[in-house]
């Protein structure tokens, strides 16, 4: 392969990767300013007058603490995809770090000796690989 249609790949692949990056940004907006639309601020005028209870909570709660994001759920699949591709990015220049990661969580080097508990971290820190 040429080294330009080497590069003219690569470009598209940015190019993708921006246009997902701006869909995803767009999609958090939109569903975080929705959710400020939805819980008007209680009426002081008219807390003489009968209201639902669902307008009574917000104002007799403090807003909450917000809540961590539960950890996903990752099977055995999931966690070897995962793996495979930061191995194979770059030309294959992580593949001795997702090896190290691996080994570090499953104490004899394979994927099959890693705790199922484990595949959370073990995602994120292979995710983590090249970007810090």
């Amino acid at each position: 392969m040429s080294k330009m249609s080497e590069l003219s790949m690569m470009l598209d692949d940015l190019i993708a990767c921006g246009t997902k990056l701006a869909e995803t940004a767009r999609a958090l907006k939109e569903f975080y300013s929705s959710d400020e639309q939805e819980q008007p601020a209680p009426d002081k005028k008219t807390s003489g007058k009968k209201t639902s209870k669902k307008q009574e909570a917000p104002a007799q709660t403090p807003d909450p603490a917000p809540q961590p994001e539960p950890a996903k759920e990752y099977s055995k699949e999931n966690v070897r995809r995962i793996l495979a591709a930061k191995a194979n990015e770059a030309e294959g220049i992580y593949k001795a770090q997702v090896k190290a990661l691996v080994q570090k969580y499953g104490n004899g080097g394979s994927l099959t000796d890693v705790k199922p508990e484990d595949y959370a971290a073990l995602a994120e820190e292979a995710e983590g690989i090249g970007h810090a």
